[in-house]
């Protein structure tokens, strides 16, 4: 009992010969009675266990060891492949090609079905309420009876999709709930965030946002495609640790097992691509194939990639983002002929350009504009965070799921309600149709106007989002301007679009932060573009037809305001926009647009919705990209932590295992002999070192490789149960650093636990532990980064973000450990809010 199985090859090698195995952590279990059950459907009012053990940081920083650099001098010595270079680089690229590839198909997939549930909606409530799919036929009048049908229907249509959306994030995936980016960011940052970005993950969040997109909830698949983007690079880095090398391919093709293990050995080169450091420019090109997908804007794709999720930028970053964001543009309007570069881009003829005298005579118009579209984005980011209060447990699965049934509820009724009350019949403008003579419709709800007509607010509240965000960006057509005074016809209604933008700043703001996947871009675009519509046509209204006024310009900058009031973002916001509308030519009104919304946001509300969230989020330590001020006056020693546990380079298995179950950290130091520091030599004693002088770093990982292999040896490092072979510490090393890709890929976590330990089923050898030792001279880190004390906190800030740390040693003179730092210290140590 307690014993190891044996794995393949080993069934005749002795216990201290034979590896352990870790196994995945368990995500569910089964309710074994009646009170289990109701507790795994309804969910706990407690967080769940441990909560602070949930965010990682990412190991960024190369293990300079002793077997790794001979291991690449031998490299060095040997031949080389095609045209000089490895398959390595040939890997690297393949991986980022098929991220932008399989980002865009999924971009294409996604798009569909939201269009295809969406019709399938709008026909059915039309029918419902006149009897005619298409709208056409006599005059109807409205009756409350064909009113609370219409409304059930939407009411039931949407609760269906929504709770399947809910459900399938609060039982199976948690972390694919919201639109993802900030978690993206905190990933790229330097946080492992568990379960972020793995299969399960991305099948939840493409299917809960066509679900809630379809819905009508105030969401849109913007910030999800950036989350989806970032999976799929995930995904296809991991993809031959799952398949292969677990060898779940054994029972579905038996003839691929013959050839299976020369793939393996092909695929070794994967080895050498997926460090933490690699991995990160893998999802940061994923990142920028998803909103490039989304707003078909691949320059401003790369540029929201460098401004806002990135957090550490290189050219071979820029060419990884570039590429993947071409590639996926290019694969949308290959596979969808219609799809048009700039995915928001106003009617052809809609607009005209403006001349320099047109911005200088609209320029106080235009300062309004943008400062209410700055008060629009802080409004929403301040009533977003008093929602906080009210929100139910992300552990109560029952309730998150009736808060999103609540909102469809809340859209439905004023929807129709607000349509049957407040709503304007306007005629319906030739390009909205797509048959007249059939009656089929493009856009505008009829709801219960003439033949020919829509209701405004019916259509601005129950039609797709992107539709709407079009028909406001083009309100101004030329052919719509009869020349004379106050003959404009502006397709809704100066008092419709004022209710609207009212009602829906609520209705957004309850919907930031449901446990439905959805992203908070087009909400923003279509709140400011409802304001901006508005205040256009006032102001063309008011103004000679010399002016130039026109209320789609107006709705475009009012948009890239409230994004910029929402966001905080500067220059990829006005690139995404500029691309996404294929305005060009209004340049200098959406930088200002952009300037001046910033501006007004920031003295209401000083953080954006990305800044706010991670507050929120609490266990996520995000490092800015300049020290805060309070960082300036203060030294390292301040916020280090003391009391550092380290190691001998020759230590004791007994003493090994009491640290790893005692303590959670992830990094040791390792201390020499005062009277030897050069060759690492100590001898052993019981009382344990005598200095704290240091000579490396081990990780935790090392550790149970080390202890997982049984890479045992005597107190002068000779080794116990094995002989020194050179290629078996190749393998060893190898093994240490695709650990996270072999175990634990998406719970690193789980590595620091008790649990971990016992499945090295050390107890199985019957040995006294303590006369067992681990030789960690080979293996650790010869030259971590190291800071003085008295050194400034600011400096310490900038050398563990620019190298991308995971732990800063604190020295004194004489090189002696005097504390150690990770991002947790500095996180606490800056404070909290805007620095």
């Amino acid at each position: 009992q307690g014993v190891p199985p044996a794995a393949p090859g080993e069934e005749h090698k002795s216990l201290l010969q034979r590896s352990a195995t870790f196994k995945a952590p368990g995500y569910s279990a089964h309710a074994s009675d009646v009170n289990g059950v109701f507790k795994m459907l309804l969910g706990t009012k407690p967080a769940a266990a441990n909560p602070n053990r949930v965010s990682e940081s990412l190991d960024y920083e190369p293990i300079q060891n002793r077997v790794y650099q001979d291991r690449q001098r031998m490299k060095k010595d040997g031949k080389k492949k095609l045209y000089g270079y490895t398959g390595h680089t040939l890997a690297k690229f393949v991986v980022t090609l098929t991220t932008g590839v399989v980002t865009g198909c999924l971009a294409v997939a996604l798009n569909y079905f939201v269009n295809l549930l969406s019709e399938f909606k709008m026909d059915f409530i039309q029918t419902t309420l006149t009897g005619d799919a298409t709208g056409g036929g006599e005059d109807v009048k409205a009756s409350f009876r064909s009113i609370a049908m219409a409304f059930g229907k939407y009411w039931l249509f949407g609760s269906i999709l929504v709770s399947i959306g809910t459900a399938m994030v609060q039982y199976w995936a948690p972390a694919a709930a919201g639109a993802g980016v900030t978690l993206v960011m905190a990933y790229l940052n330097g946080n492992h965030i568990p379960n972020l970005l793995r299969v399960k993950t991305l099948c939840v969040k493409f299917v809960g946002t066509i679900c809630s997109v379809s819905a009508g909830l105030p969401m849109g698949p913007e910030g999800p495609m950036v989350h989806i983007g970032a999976c799929v690079a995930s995904v296809i880095t991991y993809l031959d640790c799952k398949f292969l090398r677990d060898g779940k391919l054994d029972g579905w093709w038996g003839h691929f097992k013959l050839r299976q293990e020369n793939i393996k050995d092909k695929l070794k080169v994967l080895d050498e691509i997926v460090s933490d450091a690699d991995h990160r420019e893998f999802v940061s090109a994923g990142v920028c194939a998803g909103i490039s997908a989304a707003f078909n804007a691949p320059i401003g794709g790369v540029l929201f990639s460098m401004e806002e999720a990135c957090s550490f930028w290189s050219r071979k970053t820029a060419w990884r983002c570039f590429i993947a964001a071409t590639l996926s543009t290019y694969t949308i309007q290959v596979i969808n002929q219609k799809a048009v570069h700039g995915a928001i881009s106003p009617e052809k003829g809609s607009l005209q350009s403006m001349e320099m005298k047109d911005w200088g005579m609209q320029l106080p118009f235009l300062l309004i504009n943008f400062g209410m579209a700055g008060l629009l984005g802080a409004a929403f980011n301040s009533l977003r965070m008093q929602l906080w209060k009210v929100r139910a447990a992300k552990t109560l699965h029952i309730q998150r799921i009736l808060e999103v049934i609540g909102l469809v509820f809340l859209i439905g009724l004023c929807g129709f309600f607000f349509g049957w009350a407040a709503g304007k019949c306007v005629e319906l403008p030739e390009d909205w149709w797509i048959d007249k003579e059939k009656g089929t419709r493009e856009y505008g709800v009829r709801f219960f106007c003439g033949p020919d007509e829509h209701n405004d607010i019916a259509t601005l509240f129950l039609s797709s989002t992107h539709h709407t965000i079009v028909k406001l960006f083009s309100m101004g057509r030329v052919d719509a301007i009869d020349g004379e005074e106050g003959g404009y016809d502006a397709h809704f209604s100066t008092s419709s679009l004022a209710l609207y933008t009212a009602v829906y700043l609520v209705l957004m703001s309850i919907g930031a932060g449901l446990a439905i996947p959805g992203g908070l871009f087009m909400p923003s675009i279509v709140l400011g573009a409802s304001w901006g519509g508005m205040w256009g046509i006032l102001v063309h209204q008011w103004m000679p037809t010399t002016w130039n006024v026109q209320p789609g310009l107006y709705a475009i900058l009012a948009a890239t305001g409230v994004l910029g009031g929402v966001f905080r973002s500067a220059i990829s916001l006005v690139v995404l926009m500029v691309e996404g509308t294929q305005g060009i030519e209004f340049l200098p009104g959406v930088i200002m647009a952009v300037v001046v919304a910033n501006w007004v946001a920031h003295h209401i509300h000083h953080d954006g919705v990305y800044e706010s969230e991670l507050e929120r989020i609490g266990n996520v330590y995000m490092l800015r990209d300049e020290p805060p001020h309070r960082l300036q006056t203060m030294k390292t020693e301040s916020m280090m932590a003391t009391n550092v546990v380290g190691f001998r380079s020759i230590e004791s298995v007994a003493r090994i295992l009491e640290v790893l179950s005692n303590v959670t950290h992830n990094g040791f130091p390792v201390y020499v002999r005062e009277h030897d520091p050069e060759s690492g030599e100590a001898e052993m004693s019981s009382d344990g070192p005598q200095g704290t002088r240091l000579e490396g770093l081990i990780l935790r990982s090392q550790l149970l490789v080390l202890l997982q292999r049984r890479h045992f040896c005597d107190t002068h490092g000779q080794p116990i149960g094995r002989e020194r072979h050179e290629g078996y510490e190749y393998e060893l090393e190898n093994e240490m650093r695709t650990f996270f890709r072999r175990y634990y890929t998406h719970s690193r976590y789980e590595s620091a636990t008790c649990e971990a330990l016992q499945q090295l089923h050390l107890d199985s050898l019957h040995l006294p532990l303590g006369n067992l030792y681990l030789d960690l001279r080979p293996y650790m880190n010869r030259a971590p980064f190291t800071i003085r004390g008295d050194s400034a906190a600011s400096r310490a800030h900038q050398v563990f973000l620019s190298v991308g740390l995971r732990h800063l040693i604190v020295v004194d003179a004489n090189n002696q450990v005097a504390g150690i730092i990770t991002r947790k210290d500095l996180d606490h140590a800056a404070g909290h809010g805007w620095w």
